[in-house]
């Protein structure tokens, strides 16, 4: 039974990110607010790397990368594949040592995991000589402030899911 729920569980999971993937490419995207939007998929990869072991996290994480690698326009190849993980290694940790798996774990990490990835692309694009940091800030907080009341929305399909298919 552990081996089936395990496996319902993150068959779910991928129903679930689907779904709110849809809700990023239908709605969101043209819902426009100081010229960003919110951007979900690091919250779906904090948000379920807070619930999960270490090792299903970033096994999760390498897969939803690689797909947001081949559907998006990353700056670098493997961009979210990186960022991704590193998110779900950073959740993995924090659930586990410091913060009990919960929202406050979830909103912690899904907040730290947009920052990692404006972080991360600002870097890339310093590399490219396409550099303003007053203007990676920027957008950075602004995609913060959108993105973040989305997230107990997350959080909640997410903690329903875990419940549902337990792994005892």
């Amino acid at each position: 039974m552990n081996q089936r729920n395990i496996w319902y569980r993150w068959l779910f999971y991928g129903l679930a990110a689907e779904l709110f993937l849809i809700l990023q490419a239908v709605v969101l995207w043209r819902i426009r607010f100081w010229g960003i939007h919110p951007f979900l998929p690091p919250v779906l990869v904090a948000v379920a790397a807070s619930w999960e072991s270490r090792q299903e996290g970033l096994c999760a994480a390498a897969v939803f990368g690689l797909l947001c690698d081949l559907t998006m326009t990353p700056p670098i190849p493997c961009f979210y594949v990186l960022t991704f993980v590193t998110t779900a290694f950073l959740a993995g940790l924090v659930a586990k040592r410091w913060i009990q798996p919960g929202f406050i774990c979830a909103l912690a990490m899904s907040l730290v995991a947009i920052f990692i990835n404006g972080a991360t692309q600002a870097l890339m694009l310093s590399f490219r000589g396409v550099y303003d940091p007053a203007a990676a800030v920027s957008i950075l907080g602004r995609e913060l402030l959108l993105t973040a009341p989305l997230i107990p929305f997350v959080y909640l399909l997410f903690r329903r899911i875990h419940r549902r298919f337990p792994a005892e």
